[in-house]
């Protein structure tokens, strides 16, 4: 129905026809040359708008309309229906059939806004394609949908015209319904054999209904003027536009007109029209359509022609190797905005970004800049070369070194023009000078930074370097008693090599945990020296007691008084593997005192009471080192 036949004597007689081609139906009504009522917002009404002549379904058609199904959601009832029905074009009735229930036989394209269970309605507003004035969705008339009849919308009821298309493909039996330009529905059906028995000649038209609930329901025979540019279509000034026609309409088009806003003619002739703009600006274009059925319409649309940017932009300083330099562009455009950048260096395109930042080497560099505004107006270009200088080529040495010990940091200078230095130590300490002395007070592994400023402001931040400083905590272990022959091994911690003096009885000095077989009955002192690779050292002693063959010795008195002298009484494990117990009796063969940590000794009290001076018995156990049972057994006297 799209197609365009010119022929002046065709169009007179299909305009003297489409005037009276339509036959409204109870309570429709024609409110405009191609819009009409089906309901009002009033409950229980119906009404039917047929085309009086009948069309030929082994021929395809394109039907494109705009319905609108009120606003009314809830409540909001009943929907449209367009039909095709070889019955007559009287038919149509009120209430929930949406004046298409009960019309046979006839193919139905159904928009239903109200949820009747009886029928088997989803609660969405939907659309679907019911065969023979059957609305049901459970019977074998139901051959397509139902789906929601605005794609991912639940309610059409919203007081908007929606696009409604419908096409049939006579060679493939294929009925397609689009809303609003996304497919909702497709069926293959021939429905000339299967629905009309064999005759393909059917009136089409729209019915609605409404019954307790109501709404405003209306379509139009679409005649939507419109028009697009192509994707790469500039609106500038001095540059030709072109207009593509894109009108929608149900009738063939006889005639259009186009009024381009800047005072120039109507062009009456072109259907694509190309008009150049000499001034830049928004202009209202006016595209008016008239049908072969005497409707028209206009569209007004504004359409912005953009005046040519102006170029330009500035750059930060310093301008540096090894810097980014960052671009900022500072286009000016009278109409329109700037929304494409092209950045040359050396004849390529290196960024499309507004404001960006590149690294360059050393020299003069050529910057270039084109700009391109929404309108697609292009600028001349924008020429700037910049000087970028060296940054200090620097370099810097130190050496691993010990705690509190003073290092020498030294810095090389090979551009020649620094004039300012700032070390970084990592451990917060910082120095200005070219070399300097530092002292870590820590040790560990430190991040060393040196950032050198040359004369002409360019910046080099040398990446870090590690240091490690070395420390030393020499630790012998605790003094100790063994038994005459006892082997003992010592451990000493806090460094990373060890030098033990003297070698005496040791099996290895330069380790840290020497075996130490010792004889007779004296005291030995052994001094441990813990350095480092480099030399650092700290040093530590440890006092080792040897008494003759394994024993517990238990003293003979003690003197529980408080003055800080020989208050507990303790057994001396010498050669004990494991201290089992220790035992103190009192004269009536009492317990007073027991334990097994030779370390806890005895205060002279029994259940919180002071114990009177006199004699007690002792009983002591363990196990030496070489696996044997020793019990020593004597008598302690208690002085207060």
């Amino acid at each position: 129905m799209n197609a365009k036949n010119t022929d002046p004597y065709f169009l007179l007689f299909f305009c003297q026809n489409l005037f009276a081609q339509y036959t409204l139906n109870g309570n429709a009504t024609r409110d405009a040359c191609n819009e009409y009522t089906l309901t009002a917002a009033v409950n229980w009404q119906g009404g039917s708008v047929w085309n009086n002549i009948k069309i030929d379904l082994t021929q395809s058609f394109d039907f494109n309309f705009d319905v609108l199904l009120g606003s009314n959601n809830s409540p909001g009832a009943d929907g449209i229906a367009f039909v095709l029905q070889p019955v007559s074009t009287s038919v149509g009735s009120s209430g929930g059939g949406m004046g298409y229930e009960g019309i046979t036989p006839a193919v139905g394209v159904i928009i239903d806004t109200y949820e009747n269970g009886n029928n088997n309605d989803p609660a969405f507003d939907h659309i679907a394609v019911q065969l023979n004035g059957d609305i049901s969705h459970t019977t074998v008339n139901n051959i397509a949908g139902p789906v929601t009849a605005l794609n991912g919308n639940d309610n059409i009821e919203d007081g908007n015209w929606h696009s409604l298309r419908i096409v049939w493909n006579a060679s493939s039996k294929t009925l397609t319904a689009a809303v609003d330009g996304s497919l909702r529905l497709s069926v293959v059906k021939d429905f000339v054999t299967d629905v009309f028995s064999g005759d393909p000649f059917v009136y089409w038209g729209f019915t609605g209904a409404t019954g307790g609930e109501n709404n405003l329901q209306k379509f139009k025979i679409a005649l939507n003027p419109a028009f697009n540019f192509s994707a790469n279509q500039k609106r500038c000034i001095n540059i030709p536009v072109t207009f593509y026609y894109s009108t929608i309409s149900f009738t063939p088009i006889v005639k259009f007109y186009w009024d381009f806003g800047d005072g120039s003619p109507v062009d009456s002739v072109n259907l694509n029209p190309v008009h150049t703009y000499i001034a830049a600006g928004d202009y209202t274009v006016k595209q008016k359509v008239i049908g072969a059925d005497g409707c028209e319409a206009t569209n007004t649309k504004v359409v912005q022609i953009g005046s040519k940017p102006l170029a330009n932009f500035g750059y930060s300083n310093p301008l540096c190797t090894g810097l980014n330099v960052q671009f900022t562009d500072s286009t000016l455009v009278a109409v329109g905005v700037p929304n494409q950048w092209n950045w040359i260096h050396n004849g390529t395109v290196w960024s499309n970004l507004q404001n960006p930042e590149r690294v360059f080497t050393a020299g003069a560099q050529t910057i270039q800049l084109v700009t391109t505004s929404n309108a697609g107006c292009a600028s001349d270009t924008a020429v700037k070369t910049i000087l970028i200088s060296p940054a200090p080529d620097v370099s810097f040495t130190f050496n691993d070194a010990c705690k509190n010990i003073p290092v020498p940091f030294t810095a090389t200078d090979n551009s020649g023009n620094v004039t300012d230095w700032k070390w970084t130590f990592g451990d917060g300490g910082m120095s200005n000078a070219k070399d300097t002395m530092y002292v870590y007070t820590a040790g560990g592994t430190f991040p060393v930074n040196l950032r050198a400023v040359a004369a002409n402001g360019c910046i080099t931040d040398l990446p870090p370097k590690n240091i490690k400083i070395y420390s030393t905590q020499a630790f012998a272990g605790n003094d100790t008693i063994i038994a005459s022959g006892q082997p003992l091994q010592l451990q000493a911690s806090g460094g990373v090599n060890y030098e033990w003096t003297p070698a005496t009885g040791l099996n290895d000095p330069n380790i840290a945990n020497p075996v130490a077989l010792l004889t007779g009955t004296q005291t030995y002192t052994y001094t441990v020296r813990a350095y480092t690779p480099i030399g650092c050292e700290s040093f530590d002693d440890i006092t080792i007691q040897v008494y003759q063959a394994p024993e517990i010795y238990l003293p003979n008195a003690f003197t529980p008084n408080g003055d800080g002298l020989n208050d507990l009484y303790k057994g001396k494990p010498v050669g004990i593997r494991e201290f089992k117990y220790l035992k103190i009796f009192n004269r009536f063969g009492q317990q007073v005192f027991y334990t097994t940590d030779f370390l806890n000794g005895w205060d002279g009290t029994f259940n919180g009471k002071q114990q009177n001076s006199g004699v007690y018995v002792v009983i002591a156990s363990g196990i030496d080192y070489r696996g044997l049972v020793v019990e020593r057994q004597g008598t302690v006297m208690l002085i207060r």
